[in-house]
Formats: C-alpha cells, structure tokens, sequence
C-alpha cells in the first residue's frame, strides 16, 4: 500500500473542509436539540406519551407519512397547536419558524432522515419510522435501504 504525502496546501484545504464539516454537524445537532425543546414539552403538556413517524422514499423522491400520536397505547389526535421548529439551511444558517406541531413534527423528522441518512429517496430508496418516546425525550430512527442484489456465477465448460 503507498502512502500518500499531502503537500501543505492540500493539507490546509483538507483541514478546512473537514473543520466545516464539523461545524456542519455540530449544527444539526443543535438544531435536533433546539427542535425536540420545543416539541417534547407541547407533547407532555397534551398527555402524548410516544410518537410515530414512517417515511418511504425511492427513484429521486421521498416522503413523510403517517404520524400517530399515543396516550399511553390508544392513538389520539396532536393537538392544533404552533411549535418552534428549527432547521440549518444550505448556507450553514439556523432558520425557525412556528408550524403546527404536526408539521414541526414532519419537519423534523425529515431533517433527521436527511441527516442521518442521506440520500433515502435515490435509487432504489428507504423506508422507516421515528418514534419520539416523550418521556425519556429518545429519538428513535429504524432506517431500512432498499437495494438491487445478484449472484454471478461463472462455469467454464
């Protein structure tokens, strides 16, 4: 295996761009605890005790689906409420805005799926749910990726 030496210009480009990446992360971070403060308590408040969101993407698109909230293990309604949601744009800026909870709720968790599994819409896509446990304010993703397999098998006669 031969190493390659990076001359110090490369050297600082690639210290750059690994120090934005970094900052990138520690944003969405950020923004994922700013949005739960903002959700998790609405939740509490309304006696909503889990969340459930499914997604499902493939061929260039994806969506969110389903949200089912729960009080205790009978599905009820969200409550009409606004709820500050927060999110970091393509230029690295924090951007909020107060949505229903419902779509607060959607919105984060497509920044989520986004985040933590980037490109689940391409190809032959993804599929999964968030279940947002309120009580121990745990933010559960179960991503699962859709690809194409085959088995070559070579004979010579």
């Amino acid at each position: 295996m031969t190493t390659t030496q990076l001359t110090p210009e490369h050297a600082a480009i690639q210290a750059r761009i690994e120090a934005e990446i970094a900052e990138h992360i520690a944003a969405v971070r950020d923004v994922e605890a700013r949005c739960k403060a903002a959700f998790l308590p609405l939740l509490k408040k309304h006696g909503i005790t889990r969340v459930d969101i499914t997604y499902d993407g493939g061929g260039d698109e994806g969506m969110m689906g389903d949200i089912t909230a729960y009080r205790g293990d009978v599905v009820c309604e969200l409550p009409s409420v606004l709820c500050d949601h927060y999110a970091v744009d393509y230029g690295g800026n924090v951007r909020s805005s107060a949505l229903p909870l419902e779509d607060a709720l959607s919105a984060f968790a497509e920044n989520a799926v986004c985040d933590h599994h980037g490109g689940w819409e391409n190809g032959e896509g993804a599929h999964g749910g968030i279940v947002i446990d309120v009580a121990s304010g745990r933010v559960t993703i179960t991503h699962n990726a859709r690809f194409i397999d085959y088995d070559t098998t070579e004979t010579e006669l």
